[in-house]
This record gives C-alpha cells, sequence and structure tokens, in this order.
C-alpha cells in the first residue's frame, strides 16, 4: 500500500501523500495541503500545482494564453507523472501571498 511518493524539486526532497481512488482503482497524489499555504524552496522558488490559475507574471510557452501554471514558460514539473513543479519566474521568487501561512522546505 502506497501512502506517499517523493521527488526532489529544486534540489529538496518532498514526500506527497497518496490516497486510493475508489472510482479509478489507482492511487492518486493528495495536493490539498497546497491550497492550505505556500511552500518556498530555500533558492526563494515556489512551489505548486501545475493546474493553478496562472498568476499575473505568466507567460504562455504557445499561442493560447496561459490559464494555469502548467502552460506557463517558467513552470518546470518537478518529475514525470506528477502535478508538482516550481515557479523558476524570478518575479515571482520569494514572493510570498497575502493571507496565506507561508512555508520553506
Amino acid at each position: 500500500m502506497e501512502e506517499s511518493r517523493k521527488y526532489v524539486v529544486d534540489g529538496f526532497e518532498l514526500i506527497v501523500p497518496v490516497y486510493r481512488d475508489d472510482f479509478s482503482g489507482r492511487y492518486l497524489e493528495d495536493y490539498s495541503e497546497w491550497y492550505n499555504f505556500d511552500k518556498f524552496t530555500s533558492n526563494g522558488h515556489l512551489i505548486l500545482v501545475s493546474a493553478e490559475r496562472a498568476c499575473e507574471f505568466a507567460e504562455s510557452c504557445g499561442s493560447s494564453p496561459c490559464v494555469e501554471c502548467a502552460v506557463c514558460r517558467f513552470y518546470s514539473r518537478a518529475a514525470p507523472k506528477t502535478l508538482i513543479g516550481v515557479c523558476m519566474n524570478p518575479k515571482k521568487s520569494n514572493n510570498k501571498k497575502e493571507g496565506k501561512e507561508n512555508e520553506t522546505i
């Protein structure tokens, strides 16, 4: 039984909890903690889920508008088969959002 997955993100190890989805019968990553507070690496890069709404600094990789982080040219996926990545936009480094707790890993 898989309880978590480990990823190295911007030089640091992240442990992401997983749960068994009864509908698909697969283990899926639980990103719920990302909605409670921001996580930053010690290098100041924001760790986020690719499906998050794109910020005002987002720049699309193609011709379509940037609606989520996954299509932003600054988004760097942490590993294959995960939705976790790092925002490499210099305008977002150490740019902690107001109203949320922040955690540096």
